[in-house]
């Protein structure tokens, strides 16, 4: 899949998803990687609007990872 036809997250965005504090979200990040890594969330510096700022921003897709029991 296309780096930009995911969905990204904030930092606060992912910490409200899964119910814990943006520290948490920072221990688990890691650069950007083609594949995921279990455990992890990769992020990518992108700016995802005109009044927005060049970010961290977090795949959805590990987010959501996540939430399911392993």
């Amino acid at each position: 899949m296309n780096v930009l036809s995911r969905n990204w997250l904030s930092r606060k965005g992912a910490a409200e998803k899964l119910d814990v504090s943006v520290d948490t979200i920072e221990r688990r990040a890691i650069p950007w990687q083609d594949d995921p890594v279990p455990g992890k969330l990769r992020y990518k510096y992108l700016k995802l609007g005109e009044e927005t700022r060049q970010d961290r921003r977090y795949s959805e897709e590990d987010v959501e990872a996540l939430l399911v029991p392993s």
